[in-house]
């Protein structure tokens, strides 16, 4: 049986390292991506992270790019490869424009493995009182899903979770449980998750005419982020999507798939 959830995950801080990111400060990303949502079912459900992948290579042991074949060997997160194929929806909370207001945040470390030359000093761009709705189309006849379905519900986490980094703990509130059908849509309407878009807005070389993305006659603002949905099966990278969020109305036209209507006559997008 195919249900549909949502429930509101909060935290005071937030840190979603960009992994292009290095000296002289780390950046986040703004929304919450698929891969960090994941992790944090994982932690809910009570699955292993990349921890164990880390220790092998610490053992010396051979640590070719990992896969989801190999997650028994320890090779990648269990929660990813259990927990990958569950479609997700995401739609910030508090925001304004989609954006979360930001601060810089300096730490010094001076544990000898961080830095042979004695301090290191870290800085880190850190998102601020972050809150998002997080949809999941769970089937609950299989017994780990159950299993997270029920502890959503009844708001408990096998292991702590965290928005990025383990200083960063949240909380989730709000649970939800939805009607829902597929959406094919006839005319104009509005999403009120974030989607992945699927051709270029301007400056597009394509030889086919590009379709318009929004209804002008609404709206105030759109934002864009690329954030990964997945990791790369051999070189255990973020693979990216380009994705929109915005209050325009979306023109039936424009390609957008996995749309489903809920009973609260919303639109998300599952991805």
């Amino acid at each position: 049986m195919r249900t549909l959830i949502s429930f509101d995950i909060k935290a005071d801080f937030g840190f979603l390292k960009k992994p292009d990111t290095n000296d002289p400060m780390y950046l986040t990303f703004n929304m919450l991506h698929k891969p960090a949502l994941l992790g944090i079912l994982g932690a809910i459900v009570g699955l292993g992270g990349f921890s164990e992948f880390v220790k092998e290579k610490k053992k010396g042991k051979k640590s070719k790019a990992a896969t989801i074949d190999n997650s028994k060997n320890g090779k990648f997160s269990e929660y990813y490869t259990k927990l990958n194929h569950i479609p997700v929806g995401i739609k910030p909370l508090g925001d304004e424009n989609g954006n979360f207001q930001k601060t810089i945040i300096k730490y010094t470390n001076q544990v000898g493995y961080a830095n042979d030359d004695g301090t290191l000093i870290v800085t880190e761009q850190t998102l601020i009182k972050p809150a998002y709705r997080c949809y999941l189309l769970l089937d609950l006849e299989q017994s780990l899903e159950k299993k997270l379905f029920d502890n959503i519900k009844n708001y408990h986490a096998e292991y702590l979770p965290y928005l990025g980094k383990n200083d960063f703990s949240l909380w989730w509130e709000n649970f939800l449980g939805y009607q829902f059908e597929k959406f094919n849509p006839e005319k104009s309407y509005k999403l009120i998750s974030i989607f992945i878009k699927e051709q270029m807005l301007k400056d597009n070389v394509k030889k086919q005419p590009i379709k318009p993305l929004i209804n002008s006659s609404s709206g105030k603002f759109m934002y864009f982020e690329n954030l990964p949905v997945s990791y790369h099966k051999e070189l255990l990278q973020y693979e990216y999507e380009p994705f929109a969020y915005t209050d325009w109305e979306v023109e039936n036209i424009y390609p957008v798939e996995n749309l489903y209507k809920l009973s609260s006559d919303e639109i998300i997008q599952l991805f």
